[in-house]
């Protein structure tokens, strides 16, 4: 940190900071549950065109297991698509919010600095 910044505007820069983090971390968030959703997407689709006789196995850690019932795989697959997007609509919000804090706290300091600048500049 800059030595001329009063100790108020350095803890701002580091909030600020935590700030950019926070917003970082959301947007990594959003965008592997976006693969995520995309992924399920082309399961789906790829389920939909497959007959009825065809085997269809499910993969759980190491293992590949046959699923008996093609319709619960795809109820299962569907209900993850949709908390997913749930989730996401959850994460915009908490990054505007955050994108919001974020824009406040620079015009802040922006006007502290400035203040602080055009004291230092009468007192010399």
């Amino acid at each position: 940190m800059e030595p001329n910044l009063s100790q108020y505007i350095q803890n701002q820069l580091k909030q600020a900071q935590q700030l950019e983090t926070q917003i970082e971390q959301v947007a990594t968030q959003k965008y592997q549950l976006d693969l995520r959703i995309k992924e399920i997407d082309k399961t789906l689709k790829e389920l939909q065109s497959i007959g009825t006789d065809t085997p269809v196995y499910k993969s759980v850690g190491n293992i590949l297991y046959r699923v008996e019932d093609k319709q619960k795989l795809v109820d299962d697959l569907s209900e993850q698509k949709e908390l997913s997007e749930i989730r996401i609509k959850t994460l915009e919000k908490q990054q505007k919010a955050l994108e919001d804090k974020y824009k406040e706290l620079e015009t802040l300091i922006q006007q502290r600095y400035q203040e602080e600048t055009q004291k230092r500049g009468t007192s010399q």
